[in-house]
């Protein structure tokens, strides 16, 4: 299998081997042989259908995990494939004692064991093949183990020798009243040497002498051993003595089973030592209950209120009667956030113990928080059998705390965040930033004329406005932005997350229109302006320090610049916010300035070298910039809102120009249009595009609409029902740049679409890069059995031409055949050219 999967080469194999290991999923999960699948780290990535039915564990309890020992041998031992990743098969020997390892396939190893499966409850005797998948390099990048149950073939007497060899309880054999034989785990749990210091002896001799209920250790053995003959299966509990003279509590099985013909008794112990010590601990809850002064109640298994104690009555302000019987969540007052409970429960489940804040409601309607230790009681079965819940009112320690948090981190005018906050705050951004690999703003404002409006009108106004101020700047931002107020006039906006530098030029240019608008401050109508200063991390610096001071600068040349503006700490950058925002303005009136036009690129037929479609490629043709290509302006225009008015009118001039060939005798099969991610949502699509194949009489199949792959998988059943509903109107379906996003094959399937597109990453380097070469001839061969036409995008050489070409693919389009032209001169160069075939005309 690792054979056939294709690798990159280094400075894309991080890519590539998520593409193989992805194929690699896909192919295992199909499998009928159960098989799971460890990534370089000994993680689980894939565990199939087999695997579930054959180990009684669910995929989601292991994938991504390490845990995978859990469904095999209840103890944590390495598989095959975990010797393989952390390349340790020189310790094979040590767990598998039957192997045999191949170095011509792949280095596989096979082997042969009984393994405890203890999910399901019993013991299976398996065939194991483990085989690593290696990168080019030679490096093991995951590993494949596939197990076939062979426990058919196997004699009982095996399988009773590997249950003893496995099992993480002690086992013993006994015969004649004597220990015959034990397991590993008895000699370990005893603190024995070897087994041959107490082989042969009588259960007593591992006990003290007396049992807890006052029966010498010999007779009640010889009496339990008997039960267990007459009965055939006997269960009790035993005190047992270790090597070192300690003893423990341990609830011991005793079976009756045959051996060749001879009757013997097969013993296993488990220590129930931390069962025990919970029952003691339940009972001195019952004490601590009857005394405490803490308020406690206890449930039952189902969770309902059993007894409560007269703290609690007096807390909650409930008498017994009232509670008994119902659900603790009446005292809820359902403040306490849901993933509280959740964290909760989890950890009863999984430890018996949570502690935290919870908000209840006393009886007389006052809600108050408190501090709640919950304990999850087992009985000597290890069934669950109760619940212990005491609490404490921590009222009076959360206001006091409020206040003290509050006084020491914000601004006592204005409510803001002060400095120390600011900081604070600002360093934990900058590790997020760093860590998610985002840039992040600093925005230092500063009020224009605020000293002559605070020396004229008073210190009572100036704090007015300031409080306005505050107000207007927290609705400028997100609620995980920072907001704070260093002092006096100065303010700074700390902006988290950003996508791109322009976003803090759109805040920025929001805060200064906010901030110059009129303030009605005291009965009087006041005017200030903001300066504003902005620096970026990481470009104008990586620490506190250096970004308020940098952003602190910028301000400054603001202020230079003639107030009530901003400017970025580096001058470049202004220009270039300068330079967006101008678009921004000028892409609001393009369109009415018929300021776009369409550029269309050829699509060949692989075979016969005849165009047979066309791409329609937006441009927009700046009055005073030029030709603005479209990754500058279809980014802003989709943030702006303008691209479904832009789409529209691709839509309706690509339909109208494919009109137009047809009524001049080309023979084009279809045109093709890009659809965005904003059309694709807008409920009008459908009827937008139904009326232009009407107004312009186009034929099914003449108009073509693609969408990016990301697109299409962004909302799957939302793009699936918009999809079908184009289809049925008679046009075709193709998806852009397949293979670059991350799609499902099972979403691919139901997508009601007639092309791929191959994008042009993989096609560049069709020639030199058989990774590249490998997944092109899949996607081609997939296409082809979906009963989909491929057009191969970016195809510049011969060589590309020739490969598709023999791989079946359909249409070819790049600067091979053409780059994107106006549809005069395109029509210009077909008049005559055997490359465009024309209509037949009567």
């Amino acid at each position: 299998m690792a054979a056939a999967l294709p690798w990159r080469r280094r400075e894309t194999k991080k890519i590539a081997n998520y593409r193989g290991l992805s194929f690699t999923t896909e192919v295992v999960q199909q499998l009928v042989v159960p098989t799971f699948v460890l990534d370089a780290e000994g993680k689980v990535i894939v565990w199939n259908k087999a695997c579930e039915t054959l180990t009684g564990m669910a995929s989601g309890e292991v994938l991504g995990t390490r845990n995978h020992w859990r469904a095999f041998y209840g103890i944590e031992r390495p598989c095959l494939a975990d010797l393989m990743v952390e390349d340790r098969l020189e310790e094979i020997d040590h767990y598998y004692p039957i192997y045999h390892q191949s170095l011509e396939v792949a280095q596989g190893v096979h082997t042969e064991n009984w393994c405890v499966m203890p999910l399901r409850g019993n013991q299976l005797y398996l065939e194991i093949d483990a085989g690593p998948i290696r990168d080019e390099e030679g490096n093991i990048v995951a590993v494949v183990e596939t197990l076939r149950d062979m426990t058919l073939r196997q004699s009982a007497e095996s399988r009773l020798r590997t249950m003893f060899e496995c099992s993480p309880d002690p086992v013993w054999i006994i015969e004649d009243g004597r220990f015959v034989e034990c397991n590993d785990s008895a000699i370990h749990t005893l603190g024995y040497a070897s087994k041959d210091q107490f082989l042969n002896t009588h259960p007593s001799q591992l006990s003290p002498p007396v049992q807890p209920d006052g029966e010498d250790s010999y007779s009640k053995a010889e009496r339990m051993m008997a039960l267990a003959r007459d009965k055939g299966l006997h269960r009790f509990e035993w005190i047992h003595t270790r090597a070192d003279g300690s003893t423990f509590t341990a609830e011991v099985t005793l079976s009756v089973i045959d051996l060749a013909g001879r009757q013997a008794i097969y013993c296993a112990w488990r220590d129930i030592s931390d069962r025990k010590r919970a029952e003691d601990a339940l009972r001195l809850y019952a004490k601590v209950f009857e005394n405490s002064g803490e308020a406690i109640l206890i449930t039952d298994r189902s969770n309902r209120i059993i007894a409560v104690n007269q703290a609690l009555e007096r807390d909650s302000g409930y008498c017994p009667e009232e509670l008994l019987g119902k659900d603790p969540r009446v005292l809820s007052a359902h403040k306490t956030p849901r993933e509280t409970y959740q964290l909760m429960w989890a950890a009863l489940r999984e430890s018996g113990y949570w502690q935290g804040e919870l908000w209840d409601l006393r009886k007389d309607g006052m809600i108050y928080p408190k501090w709640a230790a919950i304990s999850a009681i087992h009985d000597a079965k290890g069934e669950l059998t109760n619940y212990i819940a005491s609490f404490t009112d921590i009222s009076e320690r959360k206001a006091a705390e409020a206040r003290i948090d509050h006084l020491a981190h914000h601004d006592a005018l204005t409510g803001l965040f002060n400095r120390y906050s600011l900081e604070n705050r600002l360093a934990q951004s900058l590790l997020a930033a760093r860590r998610e690999n985002q840039q992040l703003a600093v925005i230092f404002i500063d009020l224009d004329r605020f000293k002559v409006i605070n020396d004229t009108l008073g210190h009572h106004v100036g704090d007015l406005l300031l409080i306005e101020v505050a107000n207007r700047l927290s609705e400028c931002v997100r609620e995980s932005d920072i907001v704070a107020r260093l002092g006096g006039d100065e303010f700074v906006v700390t902006l988290t997350s950003l996508a791109n530098d322009m976003d803090a030029a759109l805040v920025a240019k929001k805060i200064v229109a906010t901030l110059g608008d009129t303030y009605e401050i005291d009965g009087k109508q006041l005017h200030t302006t903001p300066s504003v200063g902005i620096s970026l991390f990481p470009a104008n610096g990586e620490d506190v320090d250096t970004l308020m001071k940098n952003a602190d600068t910028a301000m400054y040349h603001a202020k230079e610049k003639g107030r009530n503006n901003f400017q970025f700490f580096s001058p470049a950058m202004t220009a270039a916010a300068t330079e967006r925002l101008e678009l921004e303005r000028d892409l609001r009136s393009a369109l009415a300035n018929s300021e776009f036009e369409l550029h269309y690129q050829p699509q060949v037929c692989a075979t016969q070298n005849l165009v047979r479609g066309v791409e329609a490629l937006i441009r927009w043709r700046h009055p005073e910039r030029g030709l603005i290509p479209p990754l500058k302006f279809i980014p802003i225009a989709e943030e702006t809102g303008v691209i479904e008015a832009i789409g529209t009118w691709v839509l309706n001039e690509a339909c109208r120009q494919m009109a137009a060939w047809r009524q001049a005798g080309f023979d084009l099969q279809h045109v093709a249009v890009n659809l965005s991610a904003h059309q694709l949502r807008s409920p009008d699509l459908v009827s937008q595009v139904q009326a232009a194949i009407a107004h312009f009489g186009l034929s099914p199949g003449e108009l073509e609409l693609e969408i990016t792959e990301s697109v299409a998988m962004e909302d799957p059943e939302r793009a699936i029902g918009q999809l079908r509903a184009l289809r049925d109107s008679g046009v075709e379906l193709a998806i852009d740049d397949f293979g670059t996003g991350y799609s499902s094959l099972a979403y691919l399937k139901m997508l009601p679409i007639h092309t791929l597109k191959l994008d042009r990453a993989f096609v560049r380097d069709i020639e030199s890069d058989e990774n590249d070469a490998a997944i092109s001839a899949a996607t081609l061969a997939l296409a082809r059995n979906l009963g989909l036409r491929v057009v191969a995008e970016g195809v510049e050489t011969e060589a590309q031409r020739d490969f598709l070409s023999s791989h079946a693919c359909n249409l070819l389009q790049g600067y091979l055949f053409g780059k994107p032209e106006p549809a005069d001169v395109l029509s210009a160069h077909w008049q005559g050219s055997l490359s465009m075939p024309r209509r037949a005309t009567n």
